[in-house]
């Protein structure tokens, strides 16, 4: 691995449909990167072999209780750690990262959704890397031979066909962010933040571990994690499992595709409309915004629809359980 792998920084990012300029927030100037990050993902050693299924030596990977929706991709979280070092939760649930923390977000197709085993299209790869203090970010384009990832100074679109699991032939013009459109929804304050791993995020059964162990409890018998009781909170619901109530489902989904922005700190602050899960419900405005929240969500016209950042197209199943919780408030 580099010697300035040690010295810099990166940061998961956020895609855009259309940039900054058709946020329905306030005019916020963006944070520039305070590392300068390598050309090529391959000078970093994430993937030594070219083979996102074999991340390098101290390169973990980790999981959310609920994901973000971004058009259909799948997913790959890294994190690593300098060595000796671990990470931490705030009292707020954050996850606190000490310099040199790396996180990496791989984003990908699998050309037939069905079978999984036959390949993938790798799309981009999203890191974080902090360096006194300051996360930083970058994007990476992986190229046609899949063999290496290119860094971004803009943003870009890139068209990518599938099938899904029902058989379906898809096609979409899958948005690649610029550092400019990620700091947007990485940002809290005049900071940028790592947004999906937080306690009760992270704190979910590992489903391809023998005894199905608690990924906090793993990270922390790792000697990766520095865990304390209040920590342990309940998981957050999956937006997707049906068994869990209606109200609880739509808190999560808003959670992990909004509240990074909607919240006091985010891009969208000055709307006033917090969609935070910890948040309590009448503090959330979410009753009195009913009817814009459900006609923004489900707008096909990518200027209107929410969230802004990050799609291209409407998450069908997503815009059906918003539907349906606003239906019945």
């Amino acid at each position: 691995m580099k010697t300035y792998l040690i010295n810099s920084a990166i940061i998961l990012l956020c895609g855009v449909a259309g940039g900054i300029g058709s946020c329905d927030v306030g005019n916020m100037a963006p944070i520039a990167n305070t590392a300068t990050l390598s050309p090529k993902l391959s000078d970093y050693g994430i993937f030594p072999d070219g083979s996102i299924e074999r991340p390098a030596a101290g390169f973990h990977k980790y999981y959310l209780a609920t994901q973000l929706f971004t058009d259909y991709a799948e997913k790959q979280r890294l994190l690593h750690l300098p060595r000796g070092a671990r990470f931490s939760f705030d009292s707020s649930g954050n996850a606190v990262f000490p310099d040199s923390s790396i996180l990496v977000k791989t984003f990908f197709y699998y050309p037939d959704k069905r079978k999984p085993a036959a390949g993938k299209q790798l799309i981009e790869t999203r890191i974080l890397i902090k360096v006194k203090g300051q996360w930083n970010v970058g994007t990476y384009k992986w190229n046609a031979a899949q063999t290496d990832a290119f860094l971004l100074e803009n943003g870009t679109d890139e068209t990518v066909n599938w099938v899904n699991e029902r058989g379906l032939r898809q096609t979409l013009r899958y948005h690649i962010p610029s550092n400019e459109e990620c700091s947007s929804c990485h940002r809290s304050g005049r900071s940028i933040t790592p947004i999906g791993p937080k306690s009760r995020n992270m704190n979910i059964s590992l489903m391809d571990h023998p005894n199905h162990e608690s990924q906090l409890l793993h990270f922390q018998r790792a000697g990766l994690l520095t865990l304390q009781p209040d920590d342990l909170l309940a998981p957050l619901p999956d937006w997707q499992d049906s068994s869990i109530a209606l109200d609880q489902r739509a808190r999560a989904y808003l959670d992990v595709n909004c509240a990074h922005c909607h919240s006091s700190t985010g891009f969208a602050e000055s709307t006033r409309l917090f969609l935070g899960y910890e948040v309590p419900f009448s503090a959330t405005r979410i009753g009195a915004r009913k009817d814009h929240i459900l006609h923004r969500i489900q707008a096909t016209n990518p200027n209107i629809r929410m969230p802004q950042l990050g799609t291209t197209v409407p998450d069908s199943a997503g815009v059906a359980l918003i539907r349906a919780y606003i239906q019945s408030l």
